[in-house]
């Protein structure tokens, strides 16, 4: 429009302007207010231009609305920068004030209305996305805070981090650059950070800044944190702090007041905590001031009603390097909390033992003295990379009462110089009951540290342990090592000891870990007592191996090696003398224990208990069991007449049980002479546990391999009581085994048992005294004894003393038959052993040929070769009963008789038959043959006699009998009151002669077992065999010389006579009559 006006116009201007002015004055003016004209119809398009020109050089994204444009005041509104969906600031309304000098408008205050930021903290790191590149963008020439008059009215902030959100609130207005005022709003409701959990973090107080440096006063508040797998948590702090941090954020400087409540780490914990606290920071260096105060302190168990904390603090060299010096102080510390936790816990280690009573006294004074401590000390302490050090001038405990407890000064400690950690200083500790010990560390000019300790006697009753000196040396490089003395007396488990001298000598290198013990030491003791046993004034000298310590232990694993030359112990056992001696004896651990030729004696000389071992061996497993074997060993105790021999097996302990396996031995008799041979056993098994042995074993018939009796044991080393529980489980007497082949007691006197026995026993000991009993049955017992055979033994035998084979008094067998030559069936023997030697035999009976035979009591002595003699008495025998058992039929005969037999048995174990006599009882009775006559050579005048006297009444008859059971007997009958019978035959003289008193003396000599066959012979001839069947003569009728035995004889009834053998002995030529001259002469 300015290139072409109108033509009209141009013309009146023309004419005009040459009329009033200049034309070229009035064409100036005209073009600017033209110009001004259209500046101010087009400023929002200017400024809208500039603004799109700024963003585009900015590289910004942002929209927005214009709300008005004035020389002095410019107004946007809906300011979005970013994505409209998910913006990084919005801004409701920004006004920004112009200002105009001499030179171009410059920009004044500048109000943010309702402006809101979102932010993002990741593994990349913190952003605000397109803001990133003008808030974190490089410029050399700016520094600090942009000189801007700022006000912000409800700016709000959001930032999503990794750990969660965080929101914040700011009001305020102000130069940035120093005079901004406003209040800053931080909040957190929840934040996970390394796997804590941080609970309502808030930051709320005054924002300033001043120039180059950012101000903030406030309470800092944390309602919780947890810290599960560090073991810290946190409730309630509020720190209300100032805190001034520059532009440049290369420093920080902030103090206030800490307030927190129950804070924990690990096994650390406090109720309240809280004082001032001052810090500074700059470019990896910090200095803190710390003046705190806890309540309700718990460090690892140690309780504390107050510590304080008095302290200055510098980190540097990017927190490589700490030094921290200051006072510490506690009221109300609880050591006994601590202490009472181990004493307790190790109660029951040491129970029985010394230590017992010592620490019960410790526990309790440990109550008193340490259950209200106060303490207080100073100390200043360093450490880099390399090293650290600690060192506390004075350090002092006190009771509750005020009395001191602990006092040490110049203690000082220092790691990672070189080798093991240094130590030094001197301390004193004692009093109230505690032990009384002196202390005293100091550093030598050769770089070693040298540590002297004395523990004066610490007693309780009878009990003591004292350290009356120890000194352990610590080189320049670190290296230990210690010599010294432990003295000891009081109770152990089950006894005590008396001055123990113990020799303590070792090393510890961190190379070489520890050593004890490179040389021969020597133990000491006055007097040891261990249950009933007691040592006095012994020493031992225990060696290591060459070349090596007796205990060495390095990366944890120990290992013991030591030997004793022999062992010579002797002292009493319950007041009975005990000796114990040995070989050489080896120990290593893990590995093998070795002693040999050991030896245990206990009592006196003469009945002395005897342990003998050839060879024990014992096998340490890492696991901390123990195994091992024994070999040839006897066991030999006074108090159990029975011994074991050949001894061996296999043996463990583990988990508090002695064990023993496979064991074999064999049991012996004691006594001479022995009263059983030898078993044996084998697969026994022995347990010890909880100071109780039981043990198992079947003991055999070594040639048979039958079991006699197996045994169960079981004793109380508490008690020194026990039991062994024997069982017979049917004991079968046959071909393979025989009473003789168990014991000697049997031989000669019982043989071919046939049988089985069944029983049990019980053995009781104590201290004191031992009993034993048992009870043992058969039903069936067959044998041979020394007066015939012995069918169906039954019964129960009770013994009271079954170690001395002692039985109950009136004991009873029943027995179906014995057969001496004359069988009696159905009795009874009673009897009592004693001592399994003397057998009293109170008697048996037997019902007998129509009355009752009787055993008389006898004692006899078992064991000794020696003359027995038995009495059996007859009473009621019906003479008639006896020719019917006998089998005598041709005799008939009636008669009661009564009368005894003593037999007597010599050393030889011949029989004799001493004063036997048979008495008829009155009115007397008959005898009478009823037989034919069959003895065809006799006269006639013996056939009348006969025939007169074949029917005999007697008013008495007694028979004595004499002489040996294996040879002749002499029997003499004296029959009185003798007259006919009815069945004789009668005569004119019979008749006349029956008046007249006769009495017949007969004499009859033979071997007992004919004795029956030569009665029989008197009535009948038949009956005596032919003497050419029976070998007495030859055909010639010669008598023949030799003797034939009565079993050949018995052998060959109807054989012709054997030839004669001059081997055998001559008989006599004259064989004695039958009835003896001497009988006629008696009356």
């Amino acid at each position: 429009m300015v290139e072409n006006p109108p033509a009209d116009y141009n013309a009146k201007e023309a004419s005009s302007s040459r009329r009033r002015i200049p034309r070229w004055r009035w064409m100036i003016s005209l073009g600017l207010a033209v110009l001004l004209l259209g500046v101010w119809l087009a400023r929002y398009a200017l400024v809208g231009w500039a603004i799109e020109e700024q963003l585009a050089a900015l590289d910004l994204p942002m929209t927005y609305e214009i709300e008005s444009i004035d020389p002095d005041r410019q107004v946007l509104t809906n300011v979005v920068i970013g994505d409209p969906a998910y913006p990084d600031l919005t801004v409701e309304r920004v006004v920004v004030q112009l200002e105009y000098g001499f030179g171009a408008p410059e920009l004044g205050k500048i109000t943010l209305v309702r402006p809101r930021l979102y932010g993002r903290y990741d593994e990349a790191g913190l952003s605000f996305g397109s803001l990133d590149k003008l808030l974190f963008a490089e410029d050399s020439e700016s520094e600090g805070l942009p000189a801007l008059d700022v006000t912000v009215e409800d700016g709000r902030a959001l930032l999503e981090t990794l750990y969660g959100p965080v929101g914040a609130k700011l009001d305020g207005a102000g130069d940035l650059s120093g005079g901004f005022a406003g209040m800053l709003a931080v909040n957190a409701p929840e934040l996970v950070v390394e796997g804590c959990r941080l609970d309502a973090a808030t930051a709320y107080g005054e924002l300033t800044t001043r120039t180059q440096a950012i101000g903030f006063s406030g309470p800092l508040r944390l309602a919780g944190a947890d810290c599960q797998e560090q073991g810290f948590a946190l409730r309630n702090a509020n720190f209300e702090t100032s805190a001034t941090i520059p532009t440049d954020f290369a420093s920080a400087q902030a103090k206030g007041v800490l307030e927190a409540g129950r804070m924990a780490l690990a096994d650390n914990s406090v109720e309240t905590l809280a004082g001032p606290l001052q810090l500074g920071w700059k470019q990896g260096q910090l200095d803190a001031s710390l003046d705190l105060e806890a309540t309700g302190v718990d460090l690892a168990g140690t309780a504390m009603r107050v510590a304080s904390l008095d302290t200055s603090l510098r980190l540097r060299d990017e927190y490589a390097r700490m030094e921290a010096s200051g006072d510490i102080a506690g009221e109300g510390v609880n050591i006994d909390r601590l202490l009472a936790a181990t004493l307790r816990d190790n109660a029951a280690a040491v129970e029985g033992t010394l230590l017992e009573p010592l620490l019960a006294k410790l526990r309790a004074a440990s109550s008193q003295q340490l259950g209200n401590t106060f303490f207080n000390a100073s100390f200043t302490a360093r450490s880099n990379e390399q090293s650290s050090s600690l060192v506390i001038p004075e350090l002092q405990l006190r009771s509750g009462g005020g009395a001191t407890l602990l006092t040490a000064s110049q203690l000082q400690y220092a790691s990672g110089l070189s080798g093991l950690p240094h130590l030094s200083g001197n301390f004193r500790a004692g009093g109230g009951g505690l032990p009384d010990m002196v202390g005293r560390m100091e550093r030598q000019g050769s770089g070693t540290t040298k540590l002297r300790l004395r523990m004066d006697p610490y007693t309780s009753g009878t009990n003591r342990l004292a350290l009356p000196d120890l000194t352990v040396t610590q080189a320049a490089n670190g290296n230990l090592s210690f010599v010294g003395l432990v003295e000891a007396g009081g109770a152990l488990p089950g006894g005590s000891v008396q001055n123990l001298r113990l020799p303590v000598q070792g090393q510890w290198t961190g190379a070489g870990g520890l050593a004890l013990w490179d040389s021969c030491t020597t133990v000491a003791l006055d007097r040891l007592e261990y249950a009933n046993l007691v040592l006095s004034d012994r020493d031992l000298k225990v060696c290591p191996a060459r070349g090596k310590p007796i205990v060495s232990m390095v990366g944890g694993s120990m290992r013991i090696a030591a030997g004793v030359p022999a062992l010579d112990l002797s002292g009493t056992l319950a007041g009975t003398p005990v000796r114990l001696s040995s070989g050489p004896v080896g120990f290593a651990y893990p590995g093998v224990a070795v002693a040999r030729d050991i030896d245990v004696v206990l009592g006196p000389r003469d009945t002395a208990s005897r342990f003998s071992l050839s060879g024990l061996e014992a096998r340490f497993d890492p696991g901390g069991s123990v195994t091992g074997s024994f070999s040839d060993t006897r066991i030999e105790l006074a108090a159990i007449p029975l011994d074991m021999a050949e001894t061996a097996g296999q043996w463990s302990y583990a988990n508090g049980v002695l064990a023993v396996s496979d064991a074999s031995f064999r049991l012996l008799d004691r006594q001479e002479p022995a009263r059983f041979y030898p078993l044996a056993a084998r697969d026994a098994t022995l347990q010890l546990e909880d100071n109780v042995i039981t043990a198992q074993a079947a003991l055999r018939h070594p040639a048979s391999d039958r079991v006699v009796t197996a045994t169960t044991i079981r004793h109380n080393l508490s008690t020194g009581t026990g039991n062994a529980r024997l069982t017979v489980e049917g004991l079968r007497f046959d071909n393979r085994l025989q009473p003789d082949e168990l014991t000697d007691l049997a031989l000669g006197v019982v043989a071919n048992v046939e049988g089985i026995v069944t029983g049990s026993g019980r053995i009781d000991w104590d201290e004191m005294d031992i009993t034993s009993a048992g009870r043992f049955t058969t039903e069936s017992l067959d044998l041979a004894a020394v007066f015939g055979p012995v069918e169906g033994i039954s019964g129960t035998v009770e013994f009271v003393d079954l170690l001395s084979l002692t039985t109950a008094p009136d004991q009873s067998l029943s027995v179906r038959s014995i057969n001496p030559g004359i069988e009696v069936n159905d009795g009874t023997i009673g009897f009592a052993l004693r001592d399994g030697q003397y057998l009293g035999v109170t008697g048996g009976t037997w019902p007998f040929m129509g009355g009752t035979l009787y055993l008389h009591p006898v004692e006899l002595n078992l064991g000794a070769v020696e003359r027995r003699r038995y009495v059996l008495e007859v009473k009621g025998l019906d003479s008639a009963v006896f020719i019917e058992t006998l089998e005598l039929g041709n005799l008939a005969a009636t008669g009661v008789f009564d009368g005894k037999l003593p037999l007597v048995f010599d050393e030889d174990g011949d029989g004799f038959v001493e004063g036997g006599v048979l008495i008829s009882r009155p009115p007397g009775g008959n005898l009478s043959y009823v037989g034919e006559l069959t003895y065809e050579d006799l006269t006639p005048m013996a056939n009348y006699v006969f025939e007169m006297l074949r029917s005999l009444d007697y008013r008495e008859m007694d028979i004595t009998i004499a002489g040996p059971l294996t040879g002749d007997i002499l029997s003499q009958i004296r029959i009185d009151g003798v007259k006919q019978g009815q069945s004789a035959k009668r005569n004119f003289i019979t008749r006349q002669l029956e008046d007249v008193p006769i009495q017949f003396n007969v004499n009859v000599n033979a071997p007992f077992y004919k004795l029956i066959g030569s009665l029989k012979a008197m009535y009948d001839p038949a009956y005596v065999r032919d003497p050419r069947d029976v070998g007495l003569i030859d055909d010639e009728g010669h008598r023949l010389r030799p003797r034939a035995s009565e079993a050949s004889v018995a052998a060959q009834p109807d054989a012709p006579a054997p030839e004669p053998s001059p081997e055998l002995p001559a008989l006599p030529l004259e064989e004695p009559a039958i009835q003896r001259r001497e009988s006629e002469n008696m009356p």
